[in-house]
């Protein structure tokens, strides 16, 4: 008996049959990796925004709520040791009492440093590292911006926050002192804080 034609045949995939799934299932696999690869990038990026976002607004609200409060403020730039229209620290006398009495703002060196005292000169007090990130803004025509800058009695600010994976984001503002009749008098008035 002849089982030849009998219609049996070797079960089972081809060296060709197996060659062709194994490169569909290896280009399956890459697309795969490459939508999870391009999520997790996007997620860092706007992780580190959302970071930066925090951080700036962190820094731009307390000098508002500083100037808010201010009795007097002083803008300098340690490095020119002189009181000016523009610089890279902020000094407030504020009408607080207790350690906030005297708040300075210095965002100078790729960070945010914020020091207070309770009626004694800044200048004394320790500088610590507030936030990091803290940058120059750059205008349209790559000229630096600075920080602080004296517009009437009140104060403007601009500054960087910078993300390691994300985009750089700007902040600028005024910020008000709430009673205008006060203002850039040098230790304003009774204040020790300049």
């Amino acid at each position: 008996m002849n089982t030849r034609g009998s219609g049996n045949d070797d079960d089972g995939l081809s060296l060709v049959e197996l060659i062709f799934y194994v490169v569909i299932l290896g280009l399956i696999t890459t697309g795969i990796a490459v939508v999870f690869f391009n999520t997790w990038k996007a997620q860092a990026s706007v992780s580190d925004q959302v970071d930066a976002t925090e951080r700036g607004q962190l820094v731009s609200s307390q000098i508002e709520k500083a100037m808010r409060n201010a009795v007097a403020y002083e803008i300098t730039d340690p490095a020119l040791s002189s009181t000016l229209t523009s610089g890279s620290t902020l000094v407030v006398a504020t009408a607080m009492s207790g350690s906030n009495a005297c708040m300075a703002f210095n965002l100078a060196g790729g960070t945010a440093q914020l020091t207070t005292t309770s009626g004694a000169r800044v200048t004394a007090a320790p500088w610590p590292t507030w936030q990091s990130g803290i940058t120059q803004h750059k205008n349209a025509g790559g000229v630096l911006v600075p920080f602080f800058t004296q517009v009437g009695s009140d104060v403007a600010y601009s500054f960087d926050a910078t993300s390691a994976n994300g985009p750089t984001v700007h902040f600028e503002g005024t910020a008000y002192l709430r009673n205008p009749s006060w203002g850039t008098l040098p230790g304003g008035g009774t204040q020790t804080c300049f």
